[in-house]
């Protein structure tokens, strides 16, 4: 697996540095560092040496350097479409470019066209020990699912399949939530199947596996499960609103990238 590890470095970058490099540690990937040198001040020399040890303490001793001139999201999105990364990994928050990233013109682009897997990383992680796998009932989740077992399965993590329904059906009032779920997985629906299809995959890679459903604002219970879960991931598919601008204003996987601290591993619908 080839990884885009995106690096600007300020402090705050340094958490998406650990959690990728945890990352790449456990699926032995070829990494990527990239620094895009936006003002005259070059710290790419000092970036680069940083990145480095902590790639280092995750077992990463191989990597290359790239380092790149002008507009920052630009560049990201030039290279890792043209060097054919399978995920590229940046920070959420306190990197001026990703900001443009997440809410300018360029996101829209990145979203809808280029079908690299992102992830995105807030808040310091240092261990990948539970993974949420958050499926929509579509025909995409299984493919989330398939991407997400990859790292999942070679860090020996525990994962929880969940779906979100935005309330409780009347014949299912009062049965509580595990009655609700065992109801829930008799029905034929797609939500259902793409829930048992996600197990399903999982289970079949030796991964320990629960399945869970919540009720609710689907963006708001995935980051309540991942807070209250303590979870190290959340996987999600890109599926989405039907068009870019409406993504950017109503998509799911959009809200929960945009205010959760759980690093967030948005995997694209577009085969490469």
């Amino acid at each position: 697996m080839k990884i885009l590890l995106c690096s600007d470095g300020s402090k705050k970058n340094k958490n998406a540095l650990v959690f990728g490099a945890l990352v790449a540690g456990y699926l032995k990937a070829e990494v990527t560092i990239l620094h895009v040198v936006e003002d005259e001040v070059d710290e790419s020399e000092r970036i680069f040496a940083e990145a480095g040890v902590i790639l280092a303490k995750k077992g990463v001793n191989e990597y290359k350097t790239k380092k790149l001139k002008s507009q920052a999201d630009v560049q990201i999105l030039k290279y890792a479409k043209k060097k054919d990364y399978d995920m590229v990994i940046v920070a959420s928050h306190g990197v001026q470019y990703l900001r443009a990233f997440l809410f300018g013109n360029v996101a829209i682009r990145v979203i809808e066209h280029i079908g690299t897997h992102i992830l995105v990383v807030r808040s310091s992680r240092k261990k990948l020990k539970k993974v949420l796998f958050c499926t929509g009932g579509s025909l995409f989740a299984k493919k989330a699912v398939k991407f997400g077992s990859e790292i999942a399965f070679a860090a020996g993590a525990k994962a929880t399949i969940m779906h979100v329904v935005p309330d409780v059906p009347g014949m299912y009032r009062g049965l509580g939530m595990q009655g609700t779920l065992n109801e829930f997985l008799k029905c034929d629906t797609p939500e259902c199947i793409a829930l048992k299809e996600a197990a399903n995959i999982l289970e079949k890679r030796g991964i320990e596996t629960e399945v869970k459903l919540r009720h609710g604002l689907p963006s708001e219970e995935i980051i309540l499960e991942a807070e209250e879960g303590d979870y190290d991931l959340i996987v999600m598919g890109s599926h989405g609103m039907s068009s870019p601008a409406r993504f950017l204003l109503g998509d799911v996987a959009y809200k929960v990238i945009k205010h959760s601290k759980t690093p967030c591993l948005l995997v694209k619908k577009q085969e490469r």
